[in-house]
């Protein structure tokens, strides 16, 4: 049975229904709504944030058992080890050496560390082209170059390093993190870009150090103490200040430095 239609165009046909979908959300579902979505983004953004935190976490536990394996290695080997901290490339990976090795008197700064890489690729290329020359030279004319019979000025021999190819000491490529900081008493400042040293001696010691670590972002922090003696490395998180101003003597007593 079809229902009836109405006389008055205005009013709804006798049996038809309104439905309440064609009347959209009203105020109060569209509020809650939002606040859905906004209550499942700020638990992606904490969850993505943890995520982040122990990757890196554990990023900065991995350095600290590289530190510690070096400083063990340099202690049995009976030779000169170093940490190289690549700040450019987010990398670190140690280093041997089994020549005499003796630690600068003075602080190195910005200055000094660009005089020593100059000094390095100047040795570099003059390595490099004594060797071309003793390559393309004859027999005949190796015995009368009088270059080979000629005094020189006499150079320090700078000692050599080599990277260790094992395994917990290759080069590792930092994820989703980076390397923040370095600091020893043998730099006037923390130092943040080039490469950075962290050297390991015989008798087991090593150089007080700071080591930072942080996410991408600079955001989030964990800081690696050294200690010189045991080379036990405490992990912090957090960015803790490198104390610049404190220096020790040979005897192991503080000494106060001014800064410049």
């Amino acid at each position: 049975m079809r229902a009836r239609h109405s006389d008055d165009g205005g009013r709804p046909r006798q049996g038809a229904t309104i439905s309440s979908s064609s009347a959209g959300f009203t105020l109060l579902e569209l509020l809650l709504v939002l606040g859905l979505v906004g209550l499942m983004s700020a638990s992606m953004v904490a969850g993505y944030r943890s995520v982040t935190k122990a990757e890196l976490r554990g990023s900065a536990s991995k350095l600290a058992g590289a530190i510690r394996y070096v400083f063990d290695r340099a202690s049995s080997t009976g030779k000169v080890h170093r940490l190289v901290l690549d700040f450019e490339e987010g990398k670190y990976w140690a280093e041997v050496s089994g020549d005499r090795f003796f630690m600068p008197r003075e602080r190195e700064d910005e200055e000094t560390r660009l005089k020593e890489l100059e000094a390095i690729e100047e040795e570099q290329k003059e390595e490099a082209e004594q060797k071309r020359r003793q390559e393309s030279a004859s027999p005949e004319e190796m015995l009368i170059d009088p270059s080979r019979y000629q005094p020189t000025e006499w150079k320090a021999k700078r000692p050599r390093f080599e990277a260790i190819n094992e395994r917990l000491v290759k080069p590792v490529e930092l994820r989703n993190a980076k390397l923040a900081g370095l600091f020893t008493p043998r730099y006037a400042k923390p130092i943040s870009q080039g490469q950075g040293y962290l050297y390991f001696f015989p008798l087991g010691q090593t150089e007080p150090a700071v080591v930072h670590i942080s996410d991408e972002e600079g955001k989030s922090f964990f800081s690696l103490l050294v200690h010189p003696l045991s080379g036990k490395v405490k992990v912090h998180g957090g960015y803790i200040e490198p104390r610049v101003d404190e220096q020790f003597d040979d005897e192991g007593n503080r000494v106060t430095v001014t800064p410049p």
